[in-house]
This record gives structure tokens, C-alpha cells and sequence, in this order.
């Protein structure tokens, strides 16, 4: 054995104490999004997949503990989650001093701490009419003072960000109160949302058309490259203080609960260097990027390769044999398909218009959808409240959901849907054709089957159904303005109550949430009621009413709550998916002589 000049040995040991990353490799975790993003302003996104990069470059008040389930809200920026004051009016946070922005020019050189201000500014921001928040309606008839400011606003364009109004409180630098106009003992929820995060003024400022490209947040990580629809990285943010795992609310005899403990045991989070992020929706090349190991994990297996990857329940023996692992989730979600109540041919409150939904409602094939499309990876949806959120009923069973072609060509036929010209198609009342557009994501061969499912199942009944994909961004613009007659959805929950999911259907959400723009006195009645009330059977009561109403009116076909398997391998640590939070890349961690060890066979 050669023996090195001493000069050497003393410059590599040099170089490997002042510049340890130099020696280090980096742990880099690649993946896909099954959708495009659309952007990074917090308070503008509604996508699932933007929303989970944000959770990475925000940080809420409140955020859920990783390992806890049932899940747990837990204080993140703030010291404690707080208890409802004033009979369920009044919530109060002390922000931690200490917590920092990261850097960005909008600071001009200087560390930015996050304030009370800095929150008080944000939830302000859901209600300027020049950004136009599809979550506006988390603070509308909500705090003392932001509906007249709000009203304002509309008349003269911007939002006033800096007269004091009672409803939002900034009592020091690091202490904000909000008072409620009616009791909501669902607030703490909303201010756990990856949504309801602060921002900093200065930044908004300085980037006024493009901050959904300018996310400068106190989170994790740091996006560090963004090609459109392409390619997202994210690194690690060298401002931030760190976490440590929290362990008490772990199971100790859940083996991923054992495994992450045993994994981030004396780290601080974290762990990842880098996340690069690809969105592909063809479901094919996703997969394939996965089993050629240049992904880590594959998020949402296609159902159309379940059969290959899960046979017969079990993981494929090859992939066992390189130490993959798969969790599988029932996730807390519901898919529907909308009817848009706005619509002169499908829309409106009266029998006739209502019977027409019910009849398609009745003739849809949601048994070919749950056992064809999706390989039995779905449960059928009862009501638009998953299982695994607070107001679930699992004793709520409807029948008027059931596939039953015979019953919808009878309700047709008696409020005068039929063939008038002898085409073979049905007809509206008093002749005119009867002819329907359904509006699907491109790209994804799950989506066009199910599309399909719709023009063959109507055209059993007579009615001719045109499907027609779109991009996925265009189809949440189009349903969000009314542009569409059907069109595929889904809601994945923001946080665990059944209000998450019934409010998708409350008349004042319309233009927001709610696709359908279903507006029926009624329920918006009840749906205000049920807020005043805390988890109680007097609520829940509530929901049951408002799922009767769903059932009665037909805004949506309900659809299903659907059934994931998510792979990753071995090199992955730590793992564990979140029924609330999508990403969670500040808790994985990656064994980097494993991984280069895999993908150099």
C-alpha cells in the first residue's frame, strides 16, 4: 500500500472540516405528482399538489402531530393550541419569537422574524378582491369587522389592510386574537391549513403578479427551481431552526410509528437536502419511473397496474424482493361528479329539472366504476362525508344512489323526457334536444374511462352525453366560473369534520368551493346552524339532514371514497402517509449508500 505525501493527506483533511458538504452526499428524494401543480401563493392555490408544496415552504399556527391517529392538532409557529374563549368566539395565539422568513430581496439583506402582524396581514389577504381566494368563504361571516372591509374593498378595489377592525386583534408583536361573529369550534382547524399560513407583506409587494411563482415562507425547505408543469425542487431552507419528531403520540405497536422513531431517533428535521418533484399524468410513464428506480416513491398507485404490483392483495414477489414497502390508505376524500345547477338544460329546483339529475344520477354504473375502473381499490360513497373525519355516520345507507336503469327511464318518461323526433335520443320537454357536455382531466386513462362510463351508461337511457378533456388547471377554472354542464371532482379533507366536505355545497361558496353553484335556502340554513354547535348528536343530526337534502335536490352523483396504495423503497425512512397533509417531506429521510447502491444495478 501506497503511502500518501503528508501535504495531501493534510489538504483532503482540510477540505473535509471546513467544507463537510463537500464529503457528504446529498440526500435527494425524487418523485411524482399524478396532476400539474398550478402555482405557490398560499392564499390563491387550491390544488392538492400545490397545496402540498406549500406545506413545505409555510407554516401554519397550528399543524396535526405526524404520527398521531386519530390525528391531532399540535401548535407549530404558535406556543399552544388554544382553547375557545367566550363561549366559542374568541381564539388567541401567542406566536414563538424567533422563527424566521427565508431569505429573499424583498428583506434587503436583513433576517425577517415572523410577527402577529404577519398573520393578521395574511387572513386579511382571503378577502381581497384582487386576489380572488378560492378560499375566501374560510372568512366570510366569520371576523368582527372583515365583511364591512371586505364590502369596501369591492367598491374600490383593494382591501384594507391597515385599519384595525375588532375581529382581528394584534395585541404585541407576538400576539394575535381573533373574535368570531358566531361560535365555531371548528377554528382551530382552519388554522391549521397549509393554506392559512403567514406571509410577509414586503414579499407580496415586491412580486404583485407572480407570487404564485415567489413563495418565501418560514417553512423547511425553499423552492429553488420551478419549470411549469415540469419540474419542481425544493431545498433544504438554511434559516430554519429545525424540528425534532415528536413521539408522544405515537402507537408503539404500530411498525411504521417504530420505524420512523428508530430512523430520526437524535436528528434534527429536516433530513432532506433536496426534493425534486415531477408532475406526470400519464399514469404509465409514472409508474414506470418508479419501478426503474428513478423515483423513491410512487404516491397513488394507478389502478391500472394494481394487479401487477398487488396480486391478490399481496406485493408482487419482485417487488418484495428489493425491500419494497407499501402503505395503504383510505383516504379521508370523496369524488362526485357535478351537475351545474346554473345550467338551463340540467339546472334548477324544479321537479321536472330535479328529476332529470335523479334519472341520470339513477342510471350511472357506479359498480363498473368501483370494480372495472378501479380495480376494487374504492368504497361507494353514502353521503359526501368520508369514513375518518369527526360526523361520519356509517349507518347512513341510500338506496337513491343505486344503480337502477329501469327507475330513471320510468322518471324520465313521467316528466316527459322522450324520444320526440325519433332519433333514438330522448328530448327536453317540449321537443328540443336533449344533449349533454361532461368535462374530465386529459391525461389520465383512469379519468377517460370513467368519462366513458357516463356516455355508455346515459346512452342505455337515451341521453346523449359528449365527453370532453380538459387540462387539469382549465378544468378548475371552468368549474370554478360555471363554465361546464358535468364535469369530474374531487375533495380531499383540509381538516377531519364532516363541515369540510358539506360546505362544498353552501349557497354563499358558490363561485369558490362550490362547483355545482348549488344554491338551496334550505340547506344553507342548516349548514349555518351546524356551526354554532361543537362535536355533538345535535350536529350530527345536522349532517344527516344536509346529506338528505344532497340525496333529495341531486347536485352531485356521488362517487367514491377511493383506496390508495403507496410504495416506497427501503432507502425511504420514516415514512408515513398523513390523511390531512400530503407531502410531509420535513419528516422523510433518505439512506444515501442504499439508494446509490439500487439504482447502480
Amino acid at each position: 500500500m501506497k503511502r500518501l505525501p503528508f501535504a495531501v493527506l493534510a489538504l483532503a483533511t482540510l477540505l473535509a472540516t471546513a467544507h463537510p458538504a463537500l464529503s457528504e452526499p446529498k440526500k435527494v428524494l425524487r418523485m411524482a405528482f399524478r396532476t400539474a401543480e398550478t402555482g405557490f401563493d398560499p392564499q390563491k392555490v387550491f390544488d392538492r399538489y400545490s397545496v402540498g408544496i406549500c406545506e413545505s415552504l409555510f407554516e401554519p399556527l397550528l399543524t396535526y402531530d405526524y404520527l398521531a391517529r386519530p390525528v391531532k392538532v399540535v401548535p407549530l409557529t404558535a406556543e399552544a393550541v388554544p382553547q375557545p374563549e367566550e363561549g366559542g368566539t374568541r381564539y388567541t395565539f401567542r406566536i414563538k419569537p424567533g422563527i424566521y422568513f427565508a431569505d429573499d430581496p424583498a428583506f434587503k439583506g436583513k433576517k425577517r422574524e415572523l410577527t402577529a402582524q404577519d398573520v393578521a396581514y395574511s387572513i386579511r389577504r382571503f378577502r381581497d378582491p384582487k386576489l380572488a381566494s378560492p378560499y375566501e368563504w374560510l372568512f366570510e361571516n366569520k371576523l368582527i369587522g372583515l365583511d364591512e372591509l371586505a364590502e369596501k374593498a369591492k367598491k374600490t378595489g383593494t382591501l384594507d389592510m391597515d385599519t384595525p377592525i375588532p375581529g382581528i386583534e394584534v395585541r404585541d408583536r407576538y400576539t394575535v386574537s381573533f373574535k368570531l361573529k358566531e361560535p365555531d369550534f371548528n377554528f382551530a382547524y382552519v388554522l391549521a391549513m397549509p393554506n392559512v399560513v403567514p406571509v410577509a407583506r414586503e414579499v407580496v409587494e415586491l412580486y404583485p403578479d407572480d407570487m404564485m411563482g415567489h413563495p418565501v415562507g418560514t417553512g423547511p425547505f425553499v423552492l429553488k427551481e420551478w419549470v411549469r408543469r415540469s419540474k419542481i425542487v425544493l431545498e433544504k431552507n438554511p434559516n430554519h431552526r429545525g424540528y425534532e419528531l415528536d413521539v408522544r403520540y405515537a402507537d408503539p405497536n404500530d411498525p411504521w410509528d417504530k420505524a420512523a422513531i428508530e430512523a430520526l431517533r437524535g436528528k434534527r428535521l429536516p433530513n432532506l437536502d433536496r426534493v425534486e418533484i415531477y408532475p406526470i399524468e400519464e399514469e404509465q410513464p409514472r409508474y414506470l419511473a418508479f419501478v426503474n428506480r428513478e423515483h423513491d416513491i410512487l404516491d397513488e398507485t394507478p389502478f391500472e397496474f394494481i394487479e401487477q404490483i398487488l396480486p391478490n392483495g399481496k406485493l408482487a414477489p419482485a417487488l418484495a424482493k428489493q425491500g419494497v414497502r407499501v402503505f395503504r390508505e383510505e383516504a379521508p376524500e370523496t369524488t362526485y361528479d357535478l351537475f351545474n345547477i346554473d345550467d338551463p338544460t340540467l339546472g334548477g329546483y324544479t321537479p321536472e329539472k330535479v328529476a332529470l339529475r335523479r334519472a341520470m344520477v339513477l342510471a350511472h354504473d357506479r359498480d363498473q366504476e368501483v370494480g372495472i375502473v378501479r380495480k376494487g381499490q374504492a368504497n361507494a360513497a353514502q353521503t359526501p362525508v368520508p369514513p375518518g373525519v369527526v360526523g361520519f355516520d356509517p349507518a347512513f345507507l341510500s338506496h337513491q344512489q343505486d344503480h337502477d336503469p329501469a327507475r330513471a327511464k320510468a322518471l324520465l318518461d313521467m316528466f316527459g323526457y322522450v324520444d320526440s323526433d325519433g332519433d333514438g335520443w330522448r328530448d327536453l320537454p317540449g321537443g328540443k334536444p336533449l344533449r349533454i357536455s361532461y368535462k374530465y382531466n386529459t391525461g389520465s386513462q383512469e379519468q377517460r374511462q370513467l368519462a366513458l362510463l357516463w356516455v355508455k351508461s346515459m346512452a342505455e337511457i337515451g341521453i346523449r352525453v359528449d365527453a370532453a378533456a380538459v387540462q387539469f388547471a382549465d378544468l378548475l377554472q371552468d368549474k370554478r366560473v360555471g363554465k361546464f354542464q358535468m364535469a369530474s371532482s374531487a375533495w380531499t379533507a383540509d381538516y377531519p369534520d364532516a363541515q369540510n366536505f358539506l360546505q362544498l355545497l353552501y349557497g354563499p361558496n358558490t363561485g369558490q368551493s362550490n362547483e355545482a353553484r348549488f344554491k338551496l335556502p334550505e340547506y344553507d340554513r342548516t349548514y349555518e346552524k351546524s356551526q354554532r354547535y361543537p362535536d355533538s348528536p345535535e350536529r350530527n343530526a345536522l349532517y344527516r339532514d344536509m346529506s338528505r337534502l344532497i340525496l333529495a335536490y341531486a347536485p352531485w352523483r356521488l362517487g367514491v371514497h377511493r383506496v390508495f396504495n403507496h410504495l416506497q423503497y427501503p432507502w425511504v425512512k420514516a415514512y408515513k402517509k398523513h390523511p390531512i397533509l400530503y407531502t410531509n417531506f420535513k419528516y422523510l429521510d433518505i439512506d444515501v449508500a442504499e439508494q446509490q447502491a439500487a439504482t447502480k444495478k
